[in-house]
C-alpha cells in the first residue's frame, strides 16, 4: 500500500488533484492516457485524452510474450521476451504522456501524480487456499524518471495478497460515474474489453466481478482466419448461427465454476481448437453468444451469492456497456435480449470519454492510493476486507 506519509508534501490530504491515468489492456491495440481531476471519491473535472497504438511488430511480440507467461506460470526465471516487452512499454508509455503534455501544455503543469497500469502478461486467480498471482510488466520508477512526477503502479498484488482476486480494479470508479451522473437504482456498468467485468452499484453498495470471454475470444478467431483484428460493427457474426452445445461444454470449465466475484485472464477462454468444424460466420456468432450468454451467467451468480452473503443484489434497472464490445452491434442485440428487462445503454449516451475510460479509472485510483483510501472491497474482489494498494515510485531528481 502506498504510505501516504510520502506524498508530495504540498498536497494536503484528501485535496483533489490533476492526475494522469495510463493503460494498456489485454485487447494488446496500444496505450490510452487521460487526465481527470479528483480527490479519489468524487470526480471534479475530466480532461482530455489520448491513444497511442502499438504497430504490427509490437503486437506480435506482446502476444508471444503472453504465450510464453503461459508456459512461465510463475515457474522458474521469467521469459527473456519480458525484457523486450519493457522495452516496449517504456517506447510507448513516455511516447504518450510526450505527446499529450505538448497538446496540451495547461494540463501538463497541474499534473501531480501518474496512475500507470503496466501491461499483464499472466493472471492467475486465487483457488481454494492458494493465493492467486498477477503480473503487469512496466517500471514505474524509470517512468517517474522520464517525466519528473511520481507514479503509482501495481495496483493488483496488494488484493491478492489480501485473499482478492486482483480484478475487477475499475468499480469504485464505475460508481464515481454513476454518482457524477445521479442515477437511482440499481445500475450495472459493463466493460467488455478482452474479458468483461461488470460493475452494480446501488446507493453506496457496489459489487463486481469478471464476466467472462468479451472481445478476446472473437478477436483471436477473426485473426486466425486472416480476416482482419475484429469483427467490425458484428457483421460476421450477424451472419451466423450459434453452436450452443458447445457454449454449454465451455461453461462446465474452471471459471464458471467459482462463485462471483471471480476474474480471469483472457487465455483462459481460449477455445478455437473446439471450432475447427465451424464456419467463419457460425464461429463469430458463437464466439458473441459466448459472451452475452456469460454475462447473463454470472450476474445470475452475482445475485444467487449475494442472497447466500445476506447482502442482496437488486437486478439492474440499466446497464451502461462501455469497452471495445460497445461496437459490436450484434453483442448488444444479444445482451438486449438475454438480459431483458435492463434497459441496455452504451457509454456513449451519458458522453464519457468512453475510448479511455479505463486509463481514467487508473487517474482515479491513483489518487485513492495516495490517500490510503481502499482500491478494492470484499463484493468486487473478494478481498477478506477492504485494502488499499500500489507501489509509488519518486523521480530520481526529487530523492
Amino acid at each position: 500500500m502506498v504510505n501516504s506519509s510520502n506524498a508530495n508534501p504540498s498536497i494536503c490530504a484528501h485535496e483533489s488533484i490533476c492526475a494522469l491515468g495510463l493503460m494498456s489492456g489485454t485487447s494488446l491495440d496500444g496505450v490510452d492516457a487521460a487526465f481527470l481531476v479528483t480527490n479519489g471519491e468524487t470526480i471534479d473535472a475530466f480532461g482530455p485524452s489520448h491513444f497511442l497504438a502499438y504497430t504490427s511488430a509490437q503486437k506480435d511480440i506482446l502476444k508471444a510474450a503472453m504465450q510464453a507467461a503461459l508456459k512461465w506460470n510463475f515457474k522458474g526465471p521469467p521469459p527473456k521476451i519480458f525484457a523486450q516487452v519493457e522495452e516496449i512499454l517504456r517506447i510507448s508509455h513516455t511516447s504518450v504522456i510526450d505527446d499529450l503534455f505538448l497538446q496540451h501544455p495547461d494540463w501538463a503543469k497541474q499534473t501531480k501524480l501518474i496512475g500507470f497500469h503496466g501491461q499483464t502478461v499472466l493472471h492467475r486467480p486465487p483457488y481454494g487456499s492458494r493465493l492467486g498471482k498477477t503480473l503487469q510488466l512496466g517500471e514505474g520508477q524509470s517512468l517517474a524518471n522520464h517525466v519528473g512526477i511520481p507514479v503509482i503502479y501495481d495496483f493488483r498484488t496488494c488484493d491478492m495478497k489480501k485473499g482478492g482476486q486482483g480484478a475487477p480494479l475499475a468499480p469504485l470508479y464505475h460508481k464515481a460515474l454513476i454518482m457524477a451522473a445521479e442515477l437511482r437504482g440499481c445500475v450495472g456498468v459493463l466493460n467488455l474489453g478482452g474479458v468483461g467485468n461488470i460493475t452494480l452499484i446501488e446507493g453506496a453498495d457496489v459489487w463486481a466481478s469478471d464476466t467472462g470471454p468479451a472481445n478476446g475470444p472473437v478477436d483471436n478467431w477473426m485473426q486466425a482466419r486472416g480476416i482482419g483484428d475484429y469483427d467490425k460493427g458484428g457483421n460476421c457474426g450477424r451472419q451466423g448461427r450459434v453452436h450452443f452445445h458447445l457454449i454449454e461444454e465451455w461453461f462446465n470449465r474452471g471459471f464458471f465454476m467459482s462463485k462471483p466475484p471471480r476474474s480471469a485472464d483472457r487465455y483462459d477462454f481460449d477455445v478455437l481448437a473446439d471450432m475447427s468444424a465451424l464456419s467463419l460466420e457460425d464461429g463469430a456468432a458463437t464466439l458473441t453468444a459466448y459472451c452475452a450468454l456469460s454475462v447473463k451467467r454470472t450476474l445470475k451468480d452475482m445475485l444467487a451469492a449475494s442472497r447466500e452473503n445476506e447482502t442482496p443484489i437488486a437486478y439492474p434497472e440499466r446497464i451502461i456497456i462501455c469497452g471495445g464490445g460497445r461496437h459490436n452491434r450484434t453483442l448488444l442485440n444479444m445482451l438486449r435480449i438475454e438480459l431483458s428487462p435492463c434497459r441496455i445503454e452504451t457509454a456513449d449516451d451519458y458522453r464519457w470519454d468512453t475510448d479511455s475510460l479505463e486509463a481514467q479509472a487508473f487517474a482515479y485510483l491513483s489518487v485513492r492510493a495516495l490517500y490510503g483510501r481502499a482500491l478494492s472491497l470484499p463484493t468486487t474482489t473478494g478481498v477478506l476486507t477492504s485494502v488499499s494498494g500500489g507501489k509509488k515510485a519518486i523521480p530520481a531528481h526529487s530523492l
